[in-house]
């Protein structure tokens, strides 16, 4: 017996592209899993212990002190991807596995991408911030532990800013 394909033609192929449907940063980690809340509340403890700056926005959370990111942290599938302040080169031969995320016009200050799924990434997630942080010679102050995902629930995002799709 020979099977030939019959072509089909899809609704979705004569009409112009699906659109994309993001979903806010907020919304996504409140859905998240108690494991992945975890390591975003530690991670951010750790990054405004350096005296960094929060902002939260449709696509992450980010951390800045004056007008340099050192750090930006978003979310993909089960867990957090974070852009750091860092040359993926230098990182090359090591055991850390930092990509280079710098060919994204966006993400050329923060080139060094990391993915956390584990305790051993989220420790080397530690270890890649203190490293952004030491090369500006900013000190560590006392860690204080909170739950700031649960607070994203009221968290309102600002519509028309450059995360935004119309």
């Amino acid at each position: 017996v020979v099977v030939t394909p019959v072509e089909t033609k899809d609704e979705e192929e004569d009409s112009p592209k699906a659109k994309i449907i993001r979903i806010p940063f907020s919304d996504r980690m409140l859905k998240a899993d108690k494991e992945l809340q975890s390591n975003y509340n530690e991670l951010k403890a750790e990054c405004l212990s350096y005296g960094l700056k929060s902002r939260l926005s449709n696509s992450g959370d980010t951390f800045r002190l004056h007008t340099k990111t050192y750090v930006k942290i978003t979310i993909a599938g089960k867990g957090l991807k974070l852009y750091f302040a860092l040359n993926p080169k230098d990182y090359a031969s090591g055991p850390i596995p930092l990509h280079d995320a710098s060919g994204k016009n966006i993400y050329k200050e923060i080139p060094g991408v990391f993915k956390v799924k584990s305790p051993l990434s989220l420790k080397r997630a530690k270890q890649l911030l203190a490293d952004a942080v030491e090369k500006d010679n900013l000190e560590q102050g006392k860690i204080e532990p909170h739950n700031w995902a649960i607070e994203l629930k009221d968290y309102k995002p600002q519509l028309g800013g450059k995360d935004d799709e119309d």
